[in-house]
Order: structure tokens, then sequence, then C-alpha cells
């Protein structure tokens, strides 16, 4: 896939439904030369209950005849999601997209995708991807409030699959660093850690990622009013940089590294 220029259309809902309370998957439906859109982007949709666009994360793209379908995954979280979660077959959302950066994979180290909740949706994308192009290890590690939130594991292979729960109702109980720890042969041959999830969570990961001499590319999560840069509403401080990078267009993926995480606490 290449990425394409972002773009103004109307997306039909081809189908919707909750997955858990306040939790949604949704299908959109486009012209069939809609950009192809990457794990890590998003498409930023405009509800009439919100003054600006909101963003929304990209579970999975295909061509489907003459048109283009993006799968959607979204949490209800105000008024413009819960207006999203009221839509219905045939009815039209106007999308600008696709946004952000995609995951950089390193194809010759091991991947390990480390999901926090509804920061599932790029990661089983870019695990669907990854498994197509054969590449040799990949391992994905969910965790979750609940075993209600594990949304997409019947997309995931249960030979490299680690799960965890807040509550220990699936898997490991705690959080997915946690059980991270407990699984030092995933931890012990140089992977790459591509993870998305709340900032916290980001943050943990990129701390594990550093401990264990490990790569680590974190999707962030924001609202992103304008998704081009412009409103300066989701700036990222950078190590040793007085700059800030406007993480909607210069992310919302990237190296851990770069992140200075300490004063991200302050904004």
């Amino acid at each position: 896939m290449t990425v394409g220029d972002p773009r103004l259309d109307p997306g039909r809902v081809r189908a919707q439904r909750e997955t858990y309370p306040g939790f949604y998957w949704l299908e959109l439906e486009f012209p069939g030369d809609y950009p192809a859109v990457l794990p890590g982007q998003y498409l930023n949709l405009k509800l009439s209950s919100a003054l600006f666009r909101r963003p929304f994360g990209v579970v999975g793209f295909r061509r489907d005849g003459n048109a283009s379908v993006v799968e959607l995954y979204y949490g209800v979280i105000g008024e413009a999601t819960q207006e999203m979660s009221d839509r219905r077959p045939g009815d039209l959302v106007d999308c600008l997209g696709p946004l952000g950066t995609s995951y950089a994979v390193d194809s010759s180290r091991p991947a390990i995708l480390v999901a926090g909740g509804r920061g599932a949706a790029p990661l089983l994308y870019l695990y669907q991807l990854l498994k197509e192009a054969g590449h040799d290890v990949v391992r994905f590690a969910f965790g979750a409030a609940s075993a209600g939130m594990l949304f997409g594991l019947d997309r995931l292979d249960e030979e490299n699959l680690f799960v965890s729960t807040d509550d220990g109702s699936a898997g490991f109980r705690g959080t997915i660093i946690a059980a991270l720890r407990t699984r030092e042969e995933w931890l012990a041959d140089d992977g790459v850690l591509y993870t998305c999830g709340p900032e916290k969570f980001l943050a943990a990961t990129a701390g594990l990622a550093a401990e264990y001499g490990l790569g680590c590319q974190v999707s962030l999560e924001g609202v992103y009013a304008c998704g081009l840069g412009l409103c300066r509403g989701c700036a990222v401080p950078l190590k040793n940089e007085e700059r800030f990078m406007m993480q909607c267009c210069e992310g919302p993926v990237m190296d851990a590294t770069l992140v200075d995480w300490e004063r991200m606490k302050e904004l």
C-alpha cells in the first residue's frame, strides 16, 4: 500500500454494532478510488453536535468491488461520538482522510503489538498486514479493563496472543505491561514494540522498551480539530528540543524515544 493525499468524501454507513456498552465497530463505504488507509492513520469525521471534527481509529481497509471500505472502532465519550453511534446503514458522514502517519515496520526484527483498550484498533490492522506479508514473528499483547472490552480477539491467532484484564475476567490479572514482564522470552529477542492506547499507557510501554533495549513506536491518542497541524491543539514536546510536534499530521505514530514523556504530563 502507498499513502494517498487526504480528501473530503461522504462515507456511507454500511454496518454498525455495539461490541460492548459504549463501544462501537463501524464500516464506512467510499468510492473505489479512495486512498488506501494504513495502520495508525485515522479519519476525521464532522458531526453536527461538535464544532470541530473528531478522529476515529481505523481497524481495517479493503477494496470491495467498486467500493472502498474502512472499518472504524471508537468509544462514546461525548456528544459527537454519541451522535455517531446513532447512525444507521445508508446514513452519510462527512469524512476527511486518511490523515496522519502509519507504523514504520522493521521487517528484520520480531514485532510485539501492545494494545491498551480501544487502542487495539490500528494494531489489529497492523497485525493483519504483518501476517499477510509473512513477517517472521508477530506477537500480540492485549490489555483491557475487562473481558468484554477485548475487541477483535477473533482476528488473532491464540499461539502468539497474551491477554490481561484489570479485573481478572480474562487472562493475566493486571495491566498488560505487568503481564509482559512475566513473558521474558518475548522481551529478550531484540524486538520492536508497536503500541497504541492512553498517554500513561504509552509512557509505560516506552519505559518498558527502554528497560529491555527494544524499539518502540507509539500511536498517540488526541482530539484533532483540524487534522492538518493548523490549529496547534495537539502539540507534543520533544526531548532535547524546544519545538513541539503536531501529532495530528507529524504523528500520531512516532518513535517513542523522541517524546518527552515528563513534559507531556504537564500539558
